[in-house]
């Protein structure tokens, strides 16, 4: 019960360490029956109980819960840009950008900044969906983990990937994942997933 509590807050707000250690505090003084005049020995490390159920685990890990919940507000605003929400944050933090590319902002809402701190997270989640290849960067961007643009590796008319040219410049293992991206029959623009 104590962990339900605040989960709405954590999905908006980034929880200071104090106040998820004086949680934990509150947790381990349920499960071990601890008073102020007498402290009872505690017979596992809160570390411990704070794994996944699967491994033995009792207790959820609330800053990882609370950053995963931000990750997932961030993931929402990214793929549903007709909400309010993404409207306002996008008028206010970034205008000529997405939420991926977003910058923190000049003396930014605690509710952003939380946000904005958990996008790394985000971006590491996030591959890049092959339709034009101009938007891709074959080094930098992730979608095979292989320089340049994409669009490069791609006909002139981007009907179908360039087989000599991807094989001039990969191994054999990497060609052969290139080319069975599949590619769109009407050109559009390259999109994150």
């Amino acid at each position: 019960m104590a962990q339900a509590i605040p989960t709405y807050m954590k999905s908006i707000f980034k929880v200071p360490e104090g106040l998820i250690d004086e949680i934990y505090s509150l947790l381990c003084k349920f499960w071990w029956g601890s008073r102020e005049d007498m402290r009872k020995l505690h017979w596992k490390n809160l570390d411990k109980l704070c794994l996944p159920k699967a491994k033995g685990g009792m207790i959820r890990d609330l800053k990882c819960f609370n950053h995963a919940l931000l990750v997932k507000q961030l993931c929402r605003l990214h793929t549903n840009e007709s909400t309010l929400l993404h409207k306002i944050l996008k008028a206010k933090y970034f205008k000529n950008s997405s939420v991926t590319e977003a910058n923190r902002g000049f003396d930014p809402s605690f509710s952003w900044r939380s946000m904005w701190g958990a996008k790394g997270l985000l971006c590491d989640g996030l591959v890049w969906r092959v339709e034009n290849g101009s938007n891709i960067d074959i080094w930098a961007d992730t979608w095979l983990l292989v320089e340049g643009k994409v669009s490069e590796s791609m006909y002139e008319d981007r009907s179908g990937w360039d087989a000599s040219m991807i094989s001039s410049v990969m191994g054999p293992e990497w060609c052969t994942a290139v080319l069975t991206i599949p590619l769109p029959t009407v050109p559009c623009a390259d999109k994150r997933y």
